[in-house]
């Protein structure tokens, strides 16, 4: 116990020490808006890194998780090049229901995908499920198995409707990423990477997919197969709250906002990318009026344009050119992997670690997490906010309420880089060939 409480100890002092520095660090950058002089402080303790996941490991097994997260305050920093791993499974999307349990999913479209319900410290695999999603109000679920998409009044709800997929492929022969629910819970938008698909009681309709040549011998079943979906990289779909507007688009795309016509959806407006590709898009109707964000990436110039909805219908512009008064740029910089609408701007999970929460670069709040962060959910209390990572994770973290003071920031939690009055409530890791941990 004394080489425990030891490193322990070294954990929190070190860590309080190195995050007091890096967050003063950052004040001059956004608070004063200078440059600083020196260097950006360092991470000390990369050379616990093992230790400390060992300890997490065999605390879970032995049921003593919270002796373990007094003993060494959740954090990825000194844990980074572990975390880095391919086997830590990818949480690809979070919701947190009214009951605050927590719908985790994990795995991309080329690894195993499941989807667990955590509920304090009791997990639940659900059998056959692949993916879900949910509408804007979260009344209607979509739960996604492999040959078809269950639509529920709620998570626990009745099935509303069942869909078949496209052409009866089967979710893995499409190569699932996501799926949104309309608010009126008769339709969804599934999001894959052989194409993204408006599917509801009368069929499917493609509404984008890979650019591919004309088949050139229509003879060849196989080569018709073959050729019938091709494989797109980035796919992503957002659709509006109203119901009204379809943004979707890929790596070889620009930014397409679609609009149902004659009961079909159609292009109404086409906008050329930030950055190099397009990769994510999200409604915010807590504006008025009402904004898009339009993620694109490429590295270190990855770019997120923002789009007033009211003029979207006609626009024709470029986010490279910015040459429409209805564009402006919402960050210049990261390359962000998820989106979430608040009043107070763009939630935007970065592949930096980032959770950054801005409508322009003039003031920027920001958490950092460690690992790219896939998803974000608010809950409906409106206090919590639930993240899930590639590094394996589901973080909770809980806004503290604080009066403002100005020219400083408000930091509750020690163990954060941060400018929010956050805190690091609980975390859960996922991890090939172990029991899902708590920390």
């Amino acid at each position: 116990m004394k080489n425990l409480q030891q490193a322990s100890e070294r954990w929190k002092k070190e860590g309080t020490e190195y995050k007091t520095a890096i967050n003063e660090w950052l004040d001059i950058i956004y608070i004063q808006k200078e440059n600083p002089t020196t260097e950006c402080p360092e991470e000390p303790r990369k050379d616990m890194g093992e230790y400390v996941l060992e300890q997490l490991i065999e605390h879970n097994k032995n049921g003593k998780h919270k002796e373990f997260r007094e003993l060494f305050p959740p954090d990825n920093d000194p844990l980074s090049d572990l975390l880095d791993k391919p086997e830590w499974y990818q949480v690809r999307k979070v919701a947190m229901l009214e009951d605050n349990r927590i719908v985790a999913k994990m795995g991309d479209y080329y690894q195993w995908q499941g989807v667990y319900i955590i509920q304090d410290e009791k997990f639940t695999l659900i059998e056959d499920l692949v993916g879900f999603g949910f509408s804007h109000d979260k009344k209607y679920f979509a739960k996604v198995y492999d040959t078809k998409i269950d639509l529920h009044e709620g998570w626990d709800g009745a099935i509303t409707a069942t869909f078949e997929l496209p052409d009866n492929a089967t979710i893995e022969e499409l190569e699932y990423d996501s799926i949104e629910v309309f608010t009126t819970g008769n339709q969804v938008v599934l999001i894959t990477h052989r194409g993204i698909f408006v599917i509801n009681e009368n069929g499917f309709e493609l509404i984008h997919r890979g650019l591919t040549s004309e088949i050139e011998d229509e003879d060849d079943e196989d080569d018709e197969e073959e050729s019938k979906y091709q494989f797109l990289d980035y796919p992503h779909a957002a659709l509006s709250p109203d119901d009204k507007y379809i943004v979707v688009g890929s790596q070889s795309s620009s930014h397409i906002i679609l609009i149902e016509e004659n009961q079909k959806w159609v292009e109404t407006a086409n906008i050329e990318q930030r950055s190099s590709y397009p990769h994510i898009a999200c409604f915010n109707y807590k504006f008025d009026p009402p904004l898009l964000a339009l993620s694109s990436c490429h590295f270190s110039r990855s770019g997120t344009l923002g789009v007033y909805v009211n003029q979207i219908e006609g626009l024709k512009a470029s986010g490279y050119d910015m040459d429409s008064d209805a564009l402006f740029v919402v960050d210049d910089r990261r390359w962000i992997f998820s989106m979430y609408p608040s009043a107070s701007g763009f939630y935007m999970g970065s592949n930096d670690g980032y959770l950054w929460l801005k409508v322009s670069d003039e003031k920027s709040y920001y958490t950092h997490i460690g690992g790219t962060i896939m998803s974000i959910d608010v809950a409906p209390d409106r206090q919590h906010i639930v993240l899930g990572t590639v590094a394996g994770q589901v973080i909770v973290l809980r806004w503290q309420a604080t009066d403002p003071v100005e020219g400083k920031n408000i930091r509750i939690d020690p163990y954060l880089i941060t400018n929010l009055p956050v805190i690091d409530e609980k975390r859960y890791l996922f991890m090939s060939g172990n029991d899902p941990l708590i920390w």
